[in-house]
């Protein structure tokens, strides 16, 4: 789930920062560490005067944003005591389970501060654009380990005091990472058409993952971390799915998945114009080039390259079969889940090179930096 734990800033005890005390709050718990999840933290500041300057529209965005779809860990009369007075500040973990919410809540509670958590919709507008767009993430977490985000390659931009303080607060390894362009101009990833695609990937995997609906959220966020541009094949087909009444419809869904899966090696592998251990890895060797991932981060003899290999072999037949109508919907949604579980078996063989952070933006950045030069060039040819 994405948890959002609400913190009232108009309190002296904040001393002028309340964002190095509510960290510290709760990473002083040691809730966090000790649940080796991993996760993404954001911060940001949800503006009490969101929805304009008219008083009932202001309301109902912020009934909207703190109480719905629901709100039962909130505590009404501390958050509504803040309507209107102080701003309030949000720290947003993605992939937290609602376990270990509840345990961060506990420990919470007791300070005034405090104003309890609600689980972020991110498909749910309002919930988008406070707890996603507008906040900026932090840190990306799991156990002892702890990556203080920067921003397109912003070298200028890392305050190093940051990862002493880290450490202070129970992390070892310690270091940065660039975020790349999300949350940036250039991420068009930000609406609530791109997180109903990934609410439908993960209704789809939750059956077959052996963590359920939490392995479902940390699937769809590495997912993310490589390529969020992958969701538009497999929503397509999720959506296609659900409402699909004949063969025409079914191999609609099974292109959408061999889309999917084509995205996926080019993620991983790109296309390559020499030979690959003997075998092709241009673009149309989709297959090969899966097959060229897995050789390159599985141990030779280790039987995992064979059994990995294979179902990718699988899947792309099964897929392909589907486009003539060969296969029946229930067989087409379960070739959809295994390629799931396979994504998810794939990504963990080396998760840091799974993390390409321009990877899904690089379209948008060529067009922004393209119509730059061509405004230039008209700018100066009209001043001749």
């Amino acid at each position: 789930m994405h948890a959002a734990f609400l913190f009232d800033t108009d309190d002296d005890k904040y001393e002028g920062n309340y964002y190095w005390a509510v960290r510290d709050l709760i990473f002083k718990t040691g809730i966090i560490q000790a649940s080796g999840r991993h996760m993404k933290m954001s911060v940001g500041d949800v503006a009490w005067h969101v929805g304009g300057r008219d008083p009932s529209r202001r309301m109902a965005a912020l009934e909207a944003v703190y109480f719905q779809p629901e709100a039962a860990f909130i505590y009404e009369d501390r958050l509504r005591g803040t309507f209107g007075k102080a701003e309030v500040f949000a720290v947003v973990f993605e992939n937290m389970t609602r376990e270990i919410a509840l345990e961060l809540h506990r420990a919470l509670t007791p300070d005034k501060r405090y104003l309890g958590f609600k689980e972020a919709v991110l498909e749910f507008g309002p919930h988008l654009v406070v707890y996603r767009n507008l906040v900026g993430t932090e840190y990306r977490l799991q156990g002892s380990y702890c990556r203080v985000f920067y921003s397109m390659s912003e070298e200028d931009s890392k305050d190093h005091y940051a990862l002493e303080a880290m450490r202070e607060l129970g992390f070892d390894d310690v270091d940065w990472e660039d975020s790349g362009a999300r949350k940036t101009i250039f991420d068009d990833y930000d609406t609530p058409e791109h997180f109903e695609q990934v609410a439908a990937f993960r209704a789809l995997a939750t059956p077959y993952l052996p963590d359920g609906e939490d392995g479902a959220f940390e699937l769809a966020m590495i997912l993310e971390d490589l390529n969020p541009r992958l969701f538009n094949a497999l929503g397509a087909a999720v959506r296609t799915l659900s409402i699909a009444r004949n063969e025409e419809d079914v191999a609609q869904v099974a292109v959408s998945g061999r889309r999917y899966m084509e995205a996926l090696t080019d993620a991983l592998f790109p296309p390559r114009a020499e030979h690959h251990n003997g075998r092709k890895v241009g673009q149309a060797e989709y297959k090969n080039r899966l097959w060229a991932y897995i050789e390159m981060n599985v141990p030779p003899g280790d039987e995992r390259l064979t059994l990995l290999g294979k179902e990718g072999d699988r899947l792309s037949d099964e897929l392909n079969g589907g486009l003539h109508g060969e296969r029946p919907s229930e067989r087409i949604e379960q070739a959809l889940a295994d390629a799931a579980v396979l994504t998810a078996t794939l990504l963990a063989l080396n998760p840091i090179a799974a993390r390409k952070p321009y990877l899904g933006f690089e379209k948008r950045i060529i067009t922004f930096f393209k119509d730059g030069i061509a405004r230039r060039d008209a700018e100066a040819a009209s001043s001749v």
